[in-house]
């Protein structure tokens, strides 16, 4: 079983396509860890925002982002600890955020 630690450097490094290629790094932060990101997220080509989305739930991980610097932002991922339990302990799949999103009333 992995470590927290080993846990955000996996996810880091699936996320920038290698150790190598990700922005500086890996720093503890709040209760989980970040790396500052320079450069566009986005949903389709150059896809590293769908990608992060997908990979937190995948993962069972909560990913943030936050501002950070002048062209950067910060991405924080903090591991949950399972699929059941509190609202700030858990983590949905994707699936099931996607029917949470597609229930709740857009207007």
């Amino acid at each position: 079983m992995q470590t927290k630690t080993e846990d955000a450097e996996s996810f880091f490094s699936d996320l920038y396509h290698g150790a190598h290629h990700i922005p500086g790094k890996i720093k503890a932060f709040g209760e989980g860890w970040s790396v500052n990101h320079c450069g566009d997220l986005s949903t389709f080509d150059f896809d590293d925002l769908t990608r992060l989305v997908f990979m937190a739930h995948d993962r069972c991980m909560r990913a943030s982002i936050m501002q950070s610097g002048p062209g950067m932002v910060k991405i924080v991922v903090c591991k949950r600890e399972g699929r059941k339990g509190s609202f700030c302990s858990r983590h949905p799949t994707i699936e099931e955020a996607l029917n949470m999103y597609q229930e709740y009333p857009h207007g």
